[in-house]
């Protein structure tokens, strides 16, 4: 009970500011589970449909994840200079942000169009390596796909301006509310166009995405107008993108923030999409089983992220006010609010496994790969966990330089090798990519704790001197 109390303070300053995006990323969750359960179930049996989105989808989010890093680096900024009651220079780092984050979107948008021809020589390279006969067509499928989804980056990235500074001041509910109701849209869309209602003919997996642009400028939207009307933000958002107040100096101040950021998710996410490409050489049944155990990590890994988010505004406020007293016991809150999600998800993983992929696809294969998967799944809840929070510490601290080498060892120098060297030299095929990631997470969760423990130790040194 004295463990409780002594914490409780610090669960309900985190949740507040968790809840909002927890309500938002299983909203996100939501619309990920039904675009793949749709798109399955609109497949039947055949697993080409599900696959084609799977590939789409992971060539073009190792582009955008790494875009959506950059702006990152503005909630930590925002964060101590809020802190510190410096609305000026929070202002300025809006703009700024909001500049230098459009200019990413169209870079991340030409390197997503530039990529387009490599679909067809990956599909004739997986078809001449003894790839199943069905991989071809997944490529043909995931191109329209592709198509469509690539020009949603430019919505999502002003909606992140947006989003990543309102963290930084605090307030997690406005970014809550256009998610909820864009989701709502998505999968009303994806109903409307998978399946051709109200007069539609059937698109399948094409119209999975358009119901995904449609919704992104339909979120976008909504947030600006929001942001734009409302009273309490004139102070941040008068004479916006005024020539004054647009400064190099600025812009790279987020980046020197949000560059290590954006090569964490780099890394992170080109182990998952790596994986997903090497796949397509085991057939289009384990690129399925595949796409159904990334959507259920998915739905253990936003939770934390979401924590995380919480933990990096908290780090970042007590960063600003130099009140060092409270992070040990409020880091300490966030990874046992983290590891009591992960544990309880990892169980009900493995007691499910055999029910959560039917919710997914009918193909027998697919289910029995799945649910061997998810065992495999659960055993990294852990590891996966505190990665997540002790690099959100280290961003709210803006110690971030440091993170760049140690994601570089856990996925370049480990995951990836391990993975491919279990998958096909071993013969594990999809089994063994997913233990890379057993190897990965693990390693880069022992580096980051040590990182941050350092921290603690010497910041709390810091407090004690002044």
């Amino acid at each position: 009970m004295n463990f409780f109390t002594k914490y409780k303070p610090y669960y309900k300053q985190n949740l507040k500011l968790a809840l909002p995006v927890i309500l938002s990323q299983m909203g996100q969750i939501t619309v990920q589970l039904a675009d793949t359960a749709m798109v399955g179930n609109y497949g039947g049996e055949n697993p080409v449909p599900l696959a084609a989105v799977s590939f789409a989808t992971s060539v073009f989010f190792i582009v955008f994840i790494t875009a959506m890093g950059v702006s990152f680096g503005l909630t930590p900024l925002v964060g101590e200079r809020y802190a510190r009651g410096e609305e000026r220079h929070a202002s300025e780092l809006l703009q700024n942000g909001a500049v230098l984050f459009l200019l990413v979107g169209a870079l991340a948008t030409a390197m997503l169009l530039a990529i387009r021809p490599m679909f067809a020589y990956l599909g004739e390279l997986m078809m001449g390596s003894g790839g199943d006969a069905s991989i071809s067509d997944v490529v043909t499928m995931a191109l329209p796909y592709y198509d469509i989804i690539v020009w949603s980056i430019f919505p999502v990235m002003i909606w992140g301006t947006a989003k990543q500074f309102l963290e930084g001041i605090g307030n997690t509910r406005i970014a809550m509310v256009t998610i909820i109701l864009s989701n709502a849209v998505n999968i009303f869309l994806n109903w409307v166009f998978i399946f051709g209602k109200f007069g539609f003919e059937p698109m399948g997996a094409v119209g999975a995405g358009w119901a995904t642009l449609i919704a992104r400028v339909v979120q976008c939207v909504m947030m600006i107008a929001y942001f734009l009307c409302a009273k309490r933000f004139r102070n941040y958002t008068s004479g916006l993108f005024k020539a004054a107040t647009i400064r190099l100096r600025t812009m790279w101040e987020i980046l020197k923030v949000g560059t290590p950021i954006a090569f964490q998710m780099l890394m992170e996410a080109s182990a998952f999409v790596l994986a997903g490409v090497l796949v397509l050489a085991f057939g289009a049944e384990q690129v399925s089983a595949y796409q159904i155990g990334v959507n259920m990590m998915n739905v253990t890994f936003m939770i934390v992220i979401a924590i995380g988010s919480a933990t990096t505004i908290i780090c970042s406020h007590i960063y600003g006010r130099r009140n060092f007293e409270r992070l040990r016991r409020s880091v300490n809150a966030a990874f046992q609010m983290g590891l009591m999600w992960n544990i309880s998800v990892a169980l009900i993983f493995v007691s499910l496994r055999f029910i959560i992929p039917t919710f997914f696809t009918a193909n027998s294969e697919v289910i029995q790969l799945t649910a061997d998967m998810l065992i495999l799944i659960a055993l990294f809840q852990v590891s996966d966990c505190l990665q997540a929070l002790s690099i959100s510490v280290l961003r709210g601290l803006q110690d971030v330089k440091i993170i760049m080498p140690i994601v570089f060892i856990s996925y370049v120098v480990f995951n990836i090798p391990v993975g491919y060297l279990l998958a096909f030299d071993a013969g594990f095929e999809v089994m063994g990519l997913v233990m890379g990631f057993i190897v990965g997470l693990s390693t880069c969760a022992l580096l980051t704790l040590l990182r941050v423990r350092r921290d603690i130790k010497l910041f709390e040194r810091m407090s004690a001197e002044i």
